[in-house]
């Protein structure tokens, strides 16, 4: 053991030894910068396709897809109903659930107009779906932390770069 470990030890023993609390930092949490509902896609059809990033899509990775977030953004999902949280990236395009005005029906749209009503504002993979526990569910509203790029967070896990 290094004698630079041992001091660090030392000094955390005599702190714990003297009643006094041990401080822990918190990780930073970026801002939540979205709230809309997210849906699940890719039960095994679309496995192997290419997605808009141009990588094939794999549903057991933690992607998700998104119309206007960088590719590579690592966004952090927070389930409104339940709080579980996990780690994506944004690797393909979507959600493409449109409202129809005139029949109120849902249908499919590919299109990056803001002037469409959109069904939601994230499509995750299953294995994303799953750790939030929204895979039986469907659609859930959810909140998206991210940094944006030009922001230097303290954690590189949080905009990823290839």
């Amino acid at each position: 053991m290094s004698l630079i470990k041992f001091g660090v030890m030392f000094a955390m023993y005599t702190q714990l030894q003297a009643g006094e609390p041990v401080e822990i930092p918190a990780p930073e949490m970026p801002p939540t910068t979205q709230t809309g509902i997210a849906s699940w896609y890719g039960n095994g059809a679309w496995h192997g396709e290419i997605t808009a990033n141009g990588e094939r899509f794999d549903p057991h990775d933690f992607t998700c897809a998104h119309r206007t977030l960088p590719f590579g953004t690592m966004v952090l999902i927070e389930n409104s109903s339940n709080g579980r949280r996990t780690w994506c990236r944004i690797n393909d395009r979507g959600p493409y659930g449109r409202l129809d005005e005139e029949t109120g029906e849902w249908g499919v749209e590919v299109s990056s107009s803001s002037e469409i009503k959109w069904r939601g504002i994230l499509d995750m993979s299953i294995a994303t779906a799953e750790a939030l526990g929204t895979r039986s569910v469907g659609l859930q509203t959810v909140y998206l932390r991210y940094w944006p790029a030009k922001r230097r967070s303290l954690f590189d896990l949080a905009v990823w770069s290839p």
